[in-house]
């Protein structure tokens, strides 16, 4: 009797350990998805349902579920052991297996009073705070069921220049916009053009767009465009606003009402130009031409930069065929630093890669890359079954070798802006690529840095507003003092950064 009474007990402790191992809704999955997906996943957002709740969770399940466990979802391309980037939506192991457990274990609320509450979006899809301005074409009707590539261009009436610190495009036609690029035009010219065509917009038989310069461009995934403070686009008085709209093929009949909300920089805050282009476009091993049944490796390398250059954010750019893209530069002195690497190309997610810091390149340097197509049937992405032969160009199926910079002209100490929010929470801490000690910590005076097996850039000390307090370029060892007595007391966040990207950082206290 003794011995069953003890069974009992021993079956009741594993039957309540293995529920306390089982996450709920409330306390766990709920602000994974509110972090990792809900911010696509709304009314008006650009994917097909719902992630808002429990029930929309609850009903999405398997396809949750399927999504998270094969990483397709969240959608980030870019290979985070290559260069780390803003708001990289990358789920931990950890984050994948609660969400698993969870779901195969029938999916507990737990206590709704614990739940974080549902972040919220406006209704129209924007994810900005506020809108200074939208500009918006009037709703055009697709007329061809082939690649279509239509011009729309609106007044703006700015009596006054102004400088945009964000870009947030909302596609009218996401499945359909094979791409969105935005100008300002300064003759009117444009706009004049528009007007002969009696349906929104117009085409090449009516005329051509004229414009004095290229400010954006929006692929499928597209994201919103951010500078640093103080940073932004220059758009003069009188200027309109010129879309250039690709319309993939198969639509004919649907309407596009695509939009552009924009931010701007308050006049006395104004402190940069940010400029934007596709800084790599022609293969040096080209014609870009893949064969039918063929997989093909071309390499882009640019003329030495003639100007350093403070680059915000990086957007490769190939079509159906491509299946890998890998960006980096070669300075003056031969080393090769890491620009971006997409291992697994996906037309469906184009994103803008925002840097955690901005990245300095020095003048002389050249950017290369290598990107690799595969025009096989072992593409499921290939367009054409059987293969057909793949040459450059404007259309679908044709093919692209592009890689879009933002940028502006580099001031010293431009490497050390940060961009990325999240490392000034005051928890983080995080050694990305190699590890260094700090010590004394809390410091007064002499504060020693210690990295070991690594080719150091600088070390810089920036305040909890993002601020750099301090920077050392120079006569940087394995072992370093810095001289910290001047710093106010406070929290501060020292990064050091080695000379091929990578960059660690650590919480320190002045006393």
């Amino acid at each position: 009797m003794k011995k069953i009474f003890t069974s009992v007990i021993l079956l009741a402790f594993i039957w309540v350990n293995s529920n306390a191992q089982i996450p709920d809704w409330s306390t766990r999955i709920a602000s994974i998805i509110y972090n990792n997906c809900s911010s696509c996943h709304h009314a008006g957002g650009i994917a097909p349902f719902a992630l808002m709740n429990y029930s929309d969770v609850n009903g999405a399940a398997a396809a949750v579920l399927d999504a998270v466990t094969q990483h397709r979802m969240p959608p980030w391309p870019a290979d985070p052991s290559y260069m780390h980037f803003t708001n990289e939506a990358v789920l931990e192991q950890s984050e994948i297996d609660d969400i698993t457990t969870w779901i195969n274990n029938g999916m507990p609320q737990g206590n709704l009073a614990l739940a974080p509450d549902a972040p919220v979006y406006d209704v129209s899809g924007s994810v900005l705070d506020t809108i200074d301005y939208t500009v918006q074409i009037a709703p055009y009707t697709l007329q061809y069921n082939t690649d279509e590539y239509r011009f729309f261009a609106m007044h703006t009436n700015f009596s006054d220049t102004v400088y945009v610190s964000k870009i947030e495009v909302i596609a009218g036609l996401p499945e359909v916009i094979h791409h969105a690029d935005i100008y300002y035009d300064l003759s009117g010219q444009t706009f004049i053009t528009d007007q002969l065509d009696p349906l929104s917009g117009f085409n090449n038989a009516t005329g051509t767009m004229n414009t004095d310069k290229y400010m954006n461009a929006w692929q499928p995934g597209g994201n919103v465009v951010e500078y640093p403070h103080g940073w932004g686009i220059m758009v003069p008085p009188g200027a309109d606003f010129v879309f250039e709209i690709h319309y993939g093929p198969g639509h004919i009949g649907e309407t596009d009402t695509t939009k552009m909300n924009l931010q701007f920089i308050p006049a006395d805050e104004v402190e940069r130009q940010v400029h934007v282009g596709w800084l790599m476009n022609t293969p040096i091993n080209g014609p870009l031409m893949i064969p039918a049944d063929s997989v093909k490796v071309f390499n882009q390398v640019t003329a030495p930069l003639g100007n350093d250059l403070s680059v915000i954010s990086i957007c490769p750019h190939m079509h159906h065929i491509g299946v890998s893209y890998r960006v980096w530069y070669e300075d003056a002195t031969g080393d090769s630093i890491p620009l971006i690497d997409i291992p697994e190309w996906d037309f469906h997610w184009q994103k803008y890669y925002t840097y955690q810091y901005v990245n300095h390149i020095p003048a002389g340097s050249t950017l290369r890359s290598e990107g690799v197509y595969d025009n096989t049937v072992n593409n499921l992405d290939n367009p054409n079954n059987p293969p057909v032969n793949v040459y450059s160009g404007p259309y679908t199926t044709n093919e692209m070798f592009l890689c879009y910079f933002i940028y502006a002209y580099y001031q010293p100490g431009d490497e050390n802006i940060l961009l990325d929010s999240s490392l000034l929470i005051s928890s983080v801490e995080y050694e990305i690529d190699f590890s260094f000690d700090v010590f004394p910590n809390p410091v007064s005076n002499e504060l020693m840095v210690n990295c070991y097996n690594q080719n150091l850039h600088s070390i810089s000390i920036t305040d909890v507003l993002g601020r750099n307090v301090f920077i050392q370029k120079e006569n940087l060892n394995e072992t370093n003092s810095l001289d910290v007595h001047e710093l106010a007391s406070g929290i501060y966040f020292i990064t050091v950064k080695t000379v091929d990207g990578k960059a660690s950082c650590k919480k320190l206290m002045k006393l």
